[in-house]
């Protein structure tokens, strides 16, 4: 017959079996945790981690809250010295407790493992512990270079993000400097691209945009949306040889694999200090590509009417912004002329989601807001007000001629120019003969309305939800978003401020 085991061997199997389970627990997924969870399963007691800074606890198992406060009290010399190396472990008995002190890792500046249990602390035990350092060492090492990792990436947005806003705020110069410390350098003439999908899809979507557009371009998660993401690349189409592939078509081959339901618009090239047309242009080609097959759109470009204002634009809006742009805080730390346009322009664009692309709180952007309105004695509330202090943004002079305001026009004047009628018609040129006259009503309606789209839908006999279904079908028909900032609901108020609509026959 068979030999019965002996004790020892028992033991020993026992011992092997419980050291598998430990390699096991310390490769796995929140290593560290699950070590310490397993020690105090082993030992029947209280298990600490205390990191390597004096007080700081790494991680824990069970309730170990007396445990903690022996460390920081009757045990903390003891630590000290075992994490200093002074001596290779201690072995104290404390608060009823039988408590081993032992190093994780290499000294000066290491981990400490400090494990309690009512009761002796075996032979048996402390072999189990020696063995078990090494692996947590290696587990704690993990969890460190993890949390690097973390934070590194952290830094590595937060300054991209920083990049963007500096662009979006015409800061070139400082956007440069930025860029150039975590690299690549931004490029002279770029094409912007604004990538969307579900917003649980993102962390996806992000490094596939690094890894398809390269090393040359800026990839940045939106601060605004949450379920895009703005790469700012080289204009170049393709490689030297003129045979690689578009981006734009390579991405949406690639992504679609991968993150179904991507959709991008591209926008054209522009130089870098013009970034934030940029960003407008692919935003507006996105709203068309949610309504095309491939899902991707350029955009098509129909005039600025910024450009055709010229001179007379440019004083007159700097008459329109001169008390804000001649205000001054009564307090230091109050917000600057600069910091109120460019709070202004941010609210015009992105609405409520200003906050989150001014890095600032939403009582702080309504404060702002008010002071704006105060400042010019403008109703901020009315769409027509906003529609002309969108204009002056875009048209302003940072320095503006000191005779210019004086010598400014009204907007109506302004407009009543031929060229202006014909960027409105040409704006509007997409719209069908068949259903122009319906949708520039509806259109007309919300805009009298300021945008409240109930209001709106009351006057014009349909419902909100029908309203919006028109709306939508105004922002494929002309490729421009209208319902989601940055908008072009602006230059459609003004183009519907030009333009006349031939009588019935």
């Amino acid at each position: 017959m068979p030999s019965r085991p002996t004790r020892t061997n028992t033991s020993r199997h026992t011992e092997d079996d419980h050291l598998r389970l430990l390699y096991q627990e310390a490769t796995g997924p929140d290593g560290v945790r699950r070590v310490l969870e397993l020690l105090a399963r082993r030992f029947t007691g209280e298990v600490l981690l205390t990191g390597p800074g004096e007080g700081q606890a790494v991680a824990a198992a069970s309730d170990t809250g007396r445990l903690l406060r022996l460390v920081g009290g009757e045990l903390a010399e003891d630590v000290a010295r075992v994490r200093a190396g002074h001596v290779d472990a201690a072995a104290v008995h404390a608060g009823g407790h039988d408590i081993a002190v032992l190093p994780v890792g290499p000294p000066p500046a290491r981990p400490v493992l400090v494990v309690a249990r009512r009761g002796p602390l075996t032979a048996e035990h402390r072999r189990f512990l020696a063995a078990a350092v090494n692996p947590l060492w290696l587990c704690w090492r993990t969890a460190v270079a993890e949390q690097r990792a973390e934070r590194l990436d952290a830094a590595d947005a937060s300054v991209r993000e920083a990049v963007l806003h500096l662009l979006m705020v015409g800061n070139v110069s400082g956007a440069r400097r930025t860029a150039a410390v975590l690299r690549p350098e931004l490029p002279d003439l770029a094409r912007v691209h604004v990538i969307e999908n579900a917003p649980d899809s993102r962390a996806r979507l992000f490094p596939r945009c690094r890894d398809v557009f390269g090393e040359a371009a800026w990839v940045v998660p939106c601060p605004v949306h949450s379920g895009h993401v703005i790469v700012i690349a080289p204009a170049g189409e393709g490689g030297a040889d003129g045979r690689r592939p578009p981006p734009a078509t390579r991405l949406v081959r690639d992504l679609v694999e991968t993150v179904p339901g991507i959709r991008m618009g591209i926008g054209l090239p522009v130089a870098l200090r013009d970034i934030p047309i940029g960003y407008k242009q692919a935003f507006h080609a996105l709203s068309v590509a949610r309504h095309r097959s491939e899902r991707y759109a350029r955009f098509s470009p129909r005039g600025e009417l910024g450009e055709l204002l010229g001179h007379a634009g440019r004083a007159w809006a700097a008459s329109t912004l001169a008390p804000l742009l001649a205000y001054r805080p009564a307090r230091p730390r109050d917000p600057d002329a600069f910091e109120l346009l460019a709070t202004l322009l941010s609210w015009l664009e992105f609405g409520a989601r200003a906050a989150s692309q001014l890095k600032i709180h939403r009582n702080t952007l309504a404060s702002r807001l008010h002071r704006v309105g105060a400042e010019l004695d403008r109703d901020l509330t009315r769409f027509a007000v906003q529609s002309e202090l969108h204009l002056a943004l875009q048209l302003i002079d940072e320095r503006p001629h000191p005779g210019a305001a004086a010598g400014a026009i009204g907007i109506d004047e302004l407009f009543d120019r031929p060229e202006v009628r014909r960027w409105a018609e040409t704006l509007l040129s997409p719209l069908p003969a068949a259903t122009r006259r319906t949708l520039l009503t509806t259109v007309r309606t919300w805009f009298r309305h300021d945008l409240r789209t109930t209001a709106a839908a009351a006057e014009l006999g349909i419902s909100a939800h029908g309203l919006r279904k028109r709306l939508t079908r105004v922002e494929e028909l002309l490729g421009r978003s209208l319902l989601v900032g940055p908008s072009a609901r602006y230059d459609l108020h003004h183009a519907l401020r030009v333009h006349v609509e031939p009588a019935r026959a």
